[in-house]
């Protein structure tokens, strides 16, 4: 079942919009379900405590030591080198208030950070799956 609504958006946007749809031959509807869909699982997320599966992403001016990942959520790493940074990806599983403090703690020696979600599990029945 679907729901009908209108939705207002700038220019540019809806021209990024128009133009991605040609270039898929997809249509905006599908785009923009999609993409709020990404949206409110990433949002919904950190609503409430549960188990999750997820990357991490740092880049940072420096590599980051083993020692600063060391975590027991944190079940694989790599680095690897772009021009002047350093992209670390974390694969991580745990309850999320762990995943969120992890980050926060990295987020101190990175430029950026970003999680992304993959596999959540929340009491009483599965709340994500695999992207």
């Amino acid at each position: 079942m679907k729901r009908r609504f209108g939705i207002s958006l700038p220019e540019p946007v809806a021209s990024k919009l128009d133009e991605l749809a040609l270039n898929t031959n997809s249509d905006r509807s599908t785009i923009v379900a999609k993409a709020v869909e990404e949206y409110l699982h990433e949002d919904l997320h950190e609503t409430r405590e549960h188990l999750c599966s997820g990357l991490i992403i740092l880049v940072s001016e420096k590599p980051l030591s083993q020692k600063g990942v060391e975590d027991s959520i944190v079940k694989a790493q790599f680095t690897v080198s772009a021009k002047s940074t350093y992209i670390t990806v974390l694969f991580v599983e745990g309850f999320y208030e762990r995943v969120k403090k992890l980050r926060r703690t990295l987020s101190r020696k990175c430029s950026l950070t970003r999680y992304i979600p993959l596999l959540c599990a929340y009491e009483g029945g599965s709340g994500g799956e695999p992207r």
